[in-house]
C-alpha cells in the first residue's frame, strides 16, 4: 500500500484542517514502508537520514501505545529522531505542563508538509536547543524516566500549534474536550498515520476512545 500523506502536503492545505479528517493517499517522497532501522546514533547526530529530500520514522525500534491528542510510545534505544529537515522551536529538559517531563517541539522545513509542528513529550531528554537546525534523522532526544511514569522512554508525540508549539494541535480545534474526544483522537490518528507511513508502529484506539475509533478512522 502506498504511504498515506495528508491533503496539506498534497493540495496545500492547511494542518488544522487535515486534523480535522481531511487525508488521501500518495507516495511519500524518499519514504519507504519498510521502515529500516538505521544505526544509533550520538547526541544531535543523524540516525536514520532520509533519502530524496523525504521523511524518515521518528520512532525507530519503538513500542506503540494508545492514541490520544497524539500517540504514546515506548521508545527505543535510538531515542526520537527527526522526522524531515526541522527547526526546533523548543527545548525543555522539564516541562511542567507535561508533569515535569521533557518537551520539544519542531517545525519541518521541508517535504510536503514543511511549515507542520510536532513535538515530543514526557519521557524524552532533549539532546538539542531551541533554534538549532537539524536534518532529517537526527537524534532529538533519548528516552528517560520521568516524575510520574519511571518506564524509561514512555512519551507522547504527535502535531503541536504552529503558533504557540508548546501546545498540542488537537487543543486548538472546536469541541475539543480532552484526551479522548473525537477532536484529539483525530488530531492523534493523523500522527500515527504520517509515522505509520514511514515504517513505524501505529498508535492504537483504547479505552474510551475505541468506541470513536470507527468514525475517526473513516473521516481520515
Amino acid at each position: 500500500m502506498g504511504a498515506i500523506v495528508l491533503d496539506a502536503g498534497i493540495k496545500g492545505d492547511s494542518i488544522p484542517n487535515v486534523i480535522k479528517g481531511q487525508a488521501t493517499q500518495h507516495p511519500l517522497p524518499g519514504s519507504s514502508t519498510a521502515g529500516a532501522a538505521g544505526t544509533t546514533g550520538a547526541a544531535g547526530s543523524s540516525a536514520t537520514p532520509a533519502g530524496g529530500g523525504g521523511y524518515t520514522n521518528p520512532v525507530p525500534g519503538a513500542t506503540t501505545g494508545r492514541i490520544d491528542q497524539g500517540v504514546d510510545y515506548t521508545l527505543g534505544a535510538q531515542g526520537f529522531v527527526a522526522p524531515g529537515d526541522s527547526t526546533i522551536l523548543q527545548a525543555d529538559q522539564t516541562n511542567p505542563g507535561w508533569r515535569g517531563g521533557g518537551y520539544i517541539a519542531a517545525k519541518l522545513t521541508s517535504g510536503p508538509l514543511a511549515g507542520a509542528v510536532y513535538y515530543v513529550a514526557e519521557g524524552i531528554a532533549p539532546l538539542v536547543q531551541k533554534g538549532q537546525q537539524v536534518a532529517a534523522g537526527t537524534v532529538l532526544g533519548r528516552g528517560v524516566s520521568n516524575p510520574y511514569n519511571m518506564v524509561v522512554g514512555n512519551i507522547e508525540a504527535g502535531w503541536a500549534n504552529p503558533n504557540s508549539p508548546g501546545q498540542p494541535l488537537a487543543q486548538t480545534l472546536s469541541g475539543y474536550g480532552g484526551d479522548q474526544s473525537t477532536q484529539a483522537l483525530t488530531a492523534g490518528y493523523s500522527f500515527s498515520k504520517f509515522v505509520h507511513a514511514l515504517g513505524g508502529v501505529a498508535g492504537v484506539f483504547q479505552g474510551a476512545g475505541q468506541a470513536l475509533a470507527s468514525a475517526v478512522e473513516a473521516s481520515g
